[in-house]
């Protein structure tokens, strides 16, 4: 039977003024001034394309720098600026089975990842698990990547007192965390328990105005910054679903950054199939390897351009 889850600061150099200390004639030095820092692409700087999923290069893509004629990769993945390009200066990247790229150019980026868009990952895919709301309210509309911050590289289960004294549910914990490490296979490492950069609290609350007394439900409770997860607690509406890791793993999906997809079989499908326990499947797994590589704010379908800070806001997850 499946059962619905209503799931820096620049370093300075000052130039002392040298004054002669002879007897007159003498001129100030001239100061020295600081070198400013590279900008934008100098002519000649060679640009790497490479997919996201496999590394490997891609032959043919077409690197279009400011709306001016493109760029193409040679065999080997590379195309070479033959103009300076200004740093902030608009960058499109095309190839056939890819998402288009769109970014600014940047001095620090000359390796350009895509993300594929084929069988096995279609963009239709990627726009459903990573860019839509999936929020209570709002299950159809298209929103930025949210992510990680990249410097939480620990993440830690705290489960409450409650659910500490129940020993399945603190095995189905586990065993949630040990999805999501053989998921991302030590980009972030997940624990339950201990110190971490994140700390997510997971407590029985029935009296939580979602769980409109559906003891099957759970709920994932993020605090987004700037388009990254600042803090986030999992919050079950009975003992009922704290026995079964995929559920757990779900809501702590939606803390990683995934919405929700329409494949029966996957961990982050809304509806789950008690009877069928597992981890993420291998497109899932792909996708969330790809999305560590994208900046938070990114826009469907692969566009950092756009990205900027945003204030703090609340997201609730309904599953």
């Amino acid at each position: 039977m499946r059962q619905g889850f209503a799931r820096r600061g620049a370093g300075v150099l000052l130039a002392s003024t040298l004054v002669s200390c002879g007897g007159g004639g003498g001129s100030p030095a001239t100061p020295v001034l600081p070198t400013p820092p590279p900008s934008g692409w100098p002519a000649g700087t060679v640009l790497s394309l490479v997919s996201g999923e496999t590394g490997a290069p891609i032959a043919g893509a077409q690197v279009i720098v400011a709306g001016l004629p493109p760029h193409v990769a040679d065999a080997a993945g590379q195309a070479t600026m033959q103009t300076t390009a200004a740093e902030g200066a608009t960058v499109d990247v095309e190839a056939a089975g890819f998402l288009t790229r769109q970014t600014l150019v940047r001095h620090s980026l000359t390796r350009l990842t895509l993300w594929p868009d084929h069988a096995r990952l279609p963009g239709s895919y990627t726009k459903a698990l990573v860019y839509t709301s999936s929020a209570v309210g709002d299950s159809t509309s298209r929103v930025p990547l949210e992510r990680l911050p990249p410097h939480v590289r620990t993440l830690a289960l705290e489960p409450s007192d409650q659910l500490k004294a129940d020993p399945q549910t603190m095995a189905a914990h586990r065993q949630a965390v040990d999805y999501f490490n053989a998921a991302v296979q030590g980009q972030v490492v997940f624990a339950v328990g201990g110190a971490a950069d994140l700390i997510v609290p997971t407590r029985i609350d029935a009296t939580y105005s979602s769980c409109e007394g559906r003891a099957d439900r759970l709920l994932a409770l993020t605090w987004v910054s700037r388009h990254e997860v600042s803090r986030a607690e999992i919050v079950f509406c009975s003992e009922k679903p704290t026995h079964l890791p995929t559920p757990i793993a779900h809501e702590l999906g939606h803390v990683f950054g995934l919405r929700h997809s329409a494949d029966g079989s996957d961990v982050m499908c809304r509806y789950y199939d008690s009877g069928a326990e597992h981890g993420f499947t291998d497109r899932e797994t792909l996708a969330m390897s790809l999305l560590l590589l994208r900046r938070g704010g990114n826009a469907w379908p692969d566009n950092d351009r756009t990205a900027t800070a945003s204030g703090t806001h609340f997201r609730l997850f309904v599953d």
